[in-house]
């Protein structure tokens, strides 16, 4: 006689156990204007135009903003990724910060 097991491939999200990470969410400023905002590309294509786009958006909405870019400092090609020194500093320097990973 043949047998046929069913396996429900579907796992426990880690965020739903006791063993995920926990932080409190981030302080949100009351505006964005005359504030530092960061762009931060990792280099997949099209990043780099949708971050563009964003900035001109912003600026129009929070004209004495000042803006800085960051481009991913680990990694190779296509796959990179910041270093824990560019996000602390990502931190100090900007109230915000839009990450762009696009394909």
């Amino acid at each position: 006689m043949v047998e046929l097991r069913i396996v429900n491939p579907i796992a426990e999200a880690k965020a739903a156990t006791s063993q995920a990470n926990r932080f409190s969410p981030a302080s949100r400023p009351a505006t964005l204007d005359g504030k530092t905002i960061g762009l931060f590309w990792n280099s997949k294509a099209g990043g780099e135009i949708g971050l563009a786009r964003t900035k001109e958006q912003l600026q129009r909405l929070y004209p004495t903003s000042h803006f800085r870019d960051y481009f991913a400092e680990l990694g190779v090609a296509f796959v990179r990724r910041a270093s824990i020194t560019q996000l602390d500093r990502m931190a100090a320097e900007c109230v915000a910060v839009v990450g762009a990973t696009a394909d």
